[in-house]
């Protein structure tokens, strides 16, 4: 019996930690998946789009006051003390002065009107005629204002898939970098191996075999560093993609140069398709068009409006107690047409006008400031880019000579025509050179997202 007890603890401690553990997720990922991803995930993107929902709800609010409105009221009223008001005596007035008793009849009397408990209920309608275009603007600009909201929905999905590239290659260029390191430090274990040879024959002395190990020992924390700094890039890139941090990369893609065609346009040709492309463009004309219809909003605030309305209730009075009857109700149905005409309120109207002529005004600028923006930014990316090109060109040649420089160093040092120094002088350009490529490919691949993301085409 206590054997039994004991599998069955057992067993249940196996369950348990069973349970805790935390099976990672492996993530085939190259740059279209994790565009796909982000696009789906990240917290930014939903804000803007939750923003496009609401903006569509705001036209149907808007919409919503072209249509009469329909209400139902009623209410219960008691009066505690009913309002004693002091009229002429009609009665005196009929009877005339020839009636007997007429001089001591009160010229006033006192009386109350009404029933101590009253109730009324009933439905009415309005259904606005004029307002001077108020309603139209409105509607208008509740239509803008979801343009708006959709622009800045694409440019926070330009903008998030900006910072996405730049992590993403970041994380390329980590790996390069890890793996130019671990091969450079893989180069510098032969070249002591071969040191150490060259020193059991006599051929290298001591002095040597020092210099080889330091390099040796010099490569190990650079790799430790490279990983740390592969780590922390690939928890930025799983923070903008919106995913949790126990997924697990295996990245498909690695960093390469690939000939762009913009690069064959003129700087005016690609400001030309970035005025067309880009939302914040899009975003300043319908801000200019809300400023032109806030003016006129403006203006119809002084003009007079016509509201028709109709109601249909019934109202009941009794005293003492509220139970009402059919014979208590009195039915009234009863239709009209206001006219609100403003005639003075302080030149608040002529101020709002104003104000509104000068929002124009600065829209305008706005939007010269913007474009200006713009074409620094164009061609800020565009030069960067020209100049990564030349870089990864140039850094490519300069690879091919390293290692001629080390095979030379590596053939003269064996045959003692050169010095241990040479091959290790020559081992550490070969790993900058490459080390130097791969940040021009990084440097070019960011420049092009840029430049890609300064017209809107990421």
């Amino acid at each position: 019996m206590n054997n039994r007890r004991i599998l069955i603890l057992v067993a249940a401690i196996l369950l348990t930690s069973q349970s805790g553990i935390i099976y990672a997720e492996t993530l085939d990922l190259d740059l279209m998946t994790a565009r796909k991803i982000t696009l789906e995930n990240n917290p930014g993107i939903k804000l803007a789009r939750e923003g496009v929902n609401k903006s569509k709800l705001q036209i149907t609010e808007s919409r919503s006051n072209f249509f009469p409105s329909f209400n139902g009221f009623s209410s219960l009223q008691h009066a505690w003390d009913l309002q004693v008001n002091i009229v002429p005596n009609f009665i005196k007035e009929m009877m005339g002065p020839l009636t007997p008793g007429y001089d001591d009849m009160p010229d006033y009397v006192e009386m109350s009107f009404g029933l101590e408990n009253t109730l009324v209920y009933g439905v009415s309608v309005n259904q606005p005629l004029f307002t001077g275009g108020a309603i139209w603007n409105g509607y208008k600009m509740s239509k803008l204002g979801h343009d708006i909201s959709v622009s800045q929905l694409k440019s926070t999905e330009q903008k998030v898939l900006g910072d996405l590239t730049s992590a993403y290659y970041g994380l390329l260029f980590a790996k390069s970098l890890l793996s130019v390191t671990k091969e450079a430090m893989t180069s510098a274990e032969n070249n002591l191996e071969q040191v150490n040879k060259f020193f059991k024959v006599g051929k290298s002395s001591r002095f040597d075999v020092l210099r080889a190990e330091v390099q040796v020992a010099n490569y190990k924390p650079m790799v430790v560093s490279v990983k740390n700094n592969m780590r922390l890039t690939e928890s930025r890139l799983k923070i903008i993609m919106g995913l949790n941090t126990e997924v697990i990369f295996n990245i498909t893609d690695k960093l390469e140069y690939e000939k762009c065609d913009l690069l064959d346009k003129s700087i005016d040709q690609i400001t030309e398709i970035a005025f067309r492309n880009r939302p914040e463009m899009n975003m300043m004309s319908a801000q200019k068009a809300i400023s032109k219809r806030q003016l006129s909003l403006a203006v119809s605030a002084a003009m007079p409006s016509v509201v028709f309305g109709s109601t249909y209730q019934y109202m009941g009075q009794r005293n003492k107690n509220f139970h009402f009857t059919d014979d208590d109700l009195n039915k009234a149905f009863n239709s009209s047409i206001s006219i609100n005409i403003p005639l003075f309120n302080g030149l608040k109207n002529t101020s709002r006008i104003q104000q509104a002529k000068i929002a124009i005004k600065e829209s305008n600028h706005q939007e010269e400031s913007l474009k200006n923006g713009i074409k620094l930014e164009v061609k800020s990316a565009y030069f960067k880019m020209k100049e990564a090109e030349e870089k990864v060109e140039t850094q490519k040649k300069t690879i091919e000579q390293a290692k001629e420089a080390l095979r030379l160093a590596n053939l003269m040092y064996s045959e003692g025509a050169s010095t241990q120094l040479d091959v290790l002088n020559a081992n550490l350009a070969l790993n900058q050179a490459k080390m130097n490529y791969q940040q021009s490919l990084f440097e070019y691949n960011v420049a092009l997202a840029n430049l890609k993301k300064s017209i809107n085409l990421l």
